[in-house]
């Protein structure tokens, strides 16, 4: 850990507070850092730990321990980082995105009923921190500082900035807050409960107008930009509550909060009315707080169309040749009740970071190998995440994951966030299911969707007369056709601590029956290299 100036820079496996192991940083921010931890003293239970100067974090810290509301964090611990001048607030881990992920995911286009549906707790959470003695003004509000969890649920998060009344009043306030939802006294350094009002105001304008931002200047004159920005599904009686909490006058607009909730839940009444489905549920993404560094990673997930299809020796052998070509990657295995890799792997796993207490994570040969130490015995959501963290810990262009076993119910929600899925069949079709089949081409419908694609690989291919019939019974030809390996020489491999590429007879085999698929990956790296991600 180094401290310069303000800044504390913090590494995978350092353990704080004699508690909690970093697992990986989840974001930034002017007010601090977020980084992922394990409980150790709760099974490795998923924590947030929020790092900053001890100024700040302790008056936040001391903020957020006397509040309880289902849409704020809960804070349950807190602590000095003696010797850094940095304090440490420990809250929930929540699994979810941002208000803005989701957002974008979107494509920018929310519908009036889902920004209500987004909009009411949000609101319950700011009645609730308005009638603290003293009030409670958060004075931030934006896309990037709410959190929707898998399960639809919002949360207020982020009160870094936050202020009580009586603070404001016995001293100037910074002038904070984020452009194009700061209300314009934060500008001139000044803030109350209202202010919070036009940021709330700021915010469902910027939901509802497929991204825009309010212009002062405009405000003058309603009738004109502001209500053609809304969507048209906004109805009237919403567009002049929303005029009312933007008005640049303080004065000018509502009184309190809770003049506010009461106008929303009477405009939920009409997007009710209209049944209008919202489709926040199963938003699963790691993020609390967001960084964007991972979307430069390219996701693949490879998976087996039946037990022993080798999914297994597909990803390892995958990443190994992505290496070899230049292409630094990251290879790990679904968390999983049956680890296998670090038996697997352990002659290979020289140098393996100890200080991770789930998985073995070490280098070889331009390779970061993640290997499952224990099985899961606690919340996949917590270990889906780790996972996640530990993928994009590196610099990687490319990160393989083996989902060959694990709980079926997340493996379709893991496959959908992978840019590219391999799919993994031997000439045995008397192990597939019709079912399976079937799920496997929605999930390519829906990648493709998005952009994303589905792939076949024929494993432990060789001459036979059912040849044909085998690659026919696949949905569309194989991208790659994997040789049947020397059963002798295999195992000679594995059991001298070597990989099928480590053998010339076995890897120059394997090296042109995968180049299709590498070139496919170059490829579509190249692609999205190309467009710009916000």
């Amino acid at each position: 850990m180094q401290n310069e100036g303000r800044l504390i820079h913090l590494e995978s496996g350092m353990i704080l507070g004699e508690r909690y192991t970093l697992v990986g940083k989840l974001g930034s921010g002017g007010m601090g850092d977020v980084y992922a931890a394990e409980d150790l003293k709760l099974q490795g239970k998923l924590r947030a730990i929020k790092v900053t100067d001890s100024d700040r974090a302790s008056e936040e810290a001391r903020m957020l321990m006397r509040l309880s509301h289902p849409n704020l964090p809960h804070i349950m611990d807190s602590f000095t980082l003696t010797g850094y001048g940095a304090e440490a607030i420990v809250m929930d881990y929540i699994h979810g995105v941002t208000l803005g992920e989701l957002f974008n995911r979107h494509n920018r286009q929310l519908s009036f009923g889902e920004a209500i549906k987004l909009a009411l707790p949000i609101c319950s959470a700011l009645v609730y921190l308005h009638s603290q003695f003293p009030p409670i003004i958060h004075r931030d509000l934006k896309p990037s500082n709410i959190m929707v969890e898998n399960n639809g649920h919002v949360r207020l998060i982020d009160f870094g900035i936050a202020k009580s009344r009586t603070a404001l009043q016995t001293q100037t306030t910074m002038k904070l807050g984020t452009p194009g939802f700061a209300a314009p006294e934060q500008h001139m350094g000044r803030s109350e409960t209202r202010t919070d009002i036009y940021g709330f105001g700021a915010l469902l304008y910027y939901l509802l107008s497929e991204g825009s931002y309010l212009n002062h200047a405009e405000m003058m004159n309603r009738s004109n930009r502001f209500i053609r920005g809304l969507r048209t599904d906004v109805p009237s009686r919403f567009a002049d509550l929303l005029w009312r909490m933007v008005q640049p006058r303080i004065e000018d607009r509502y009184n309190t909060m809770v003049e506010v909730e009461r106008e929303l839940h009477a405009c939920a009444g009409i997007a009710a009315n209209r049944d209008i489905p919202v489709r926040f549920a199963g938003t699963s993404k790691l993020v609390q707080g967001g960084n964007p560094e991972d979307c430069r990673t390219m996701k693949i997930a490879v998976v087996p169309v039946s037990s022993g299809a080798g999914a297994t020796f597909v990803a390892i052998t995958l990443a190994k040749l992505l290496a070899n070509g230049g292409i630094p990657c990251a290879a790990a295995e679904f968390p999983s009740e049956r680890p296998e890799w670090a038996a697997l792997l352990r002659s290979n796993m020289r140098g393996r970071d100890q200080l991770e207490d789930r998985y073995y994570s070490w280098n070889e040969q331009g390779v970061w190998w993640h290997a499952q130490k224990h099985p899961v015995t606690q919340d996949y959501r917590d270990e889906l995440d780790k996972l996640q963290l530990r993928l994009r810990a590196k610099e990687i262009a490319v990160s393989v994951t083996d989902v060959s076993v694990g709980a079926l119910i997340h493996h379709k929600e893991w496959l959908l966030q992978s840019e590219l899925v391999l799919v993994v069949a031997d000439p045995y079709p008397s192990r597939w299911k019709a079912d399976q089949i079937l799920e496997l081409e929605q999930i390519s419908r829906k990648l493709e969707a998005r952009g994303a694609s589905l792939k076949w690989i024929a494993n432990k291919d060789a001459k036979f007369s059912g040849r044909n019939e085998w690659i026919g019974m696949m949905p569309e030809l194989p991208i790659a056709a994997v040789p049947l390996l020397p059963a002798t020489d295999w195992l000679d491999a594995i059991w001298h601590g070597k990989w099928a590429t480590d053998i010339k007879a076995m890897g120059k085999p394997l090296e042109k029956a995968f180049k299709p698929l590498l070139d496919f990956i170059s490829h579509e790296m190249q692609r999205n290299a190309a467009h710009v991600r916000f």
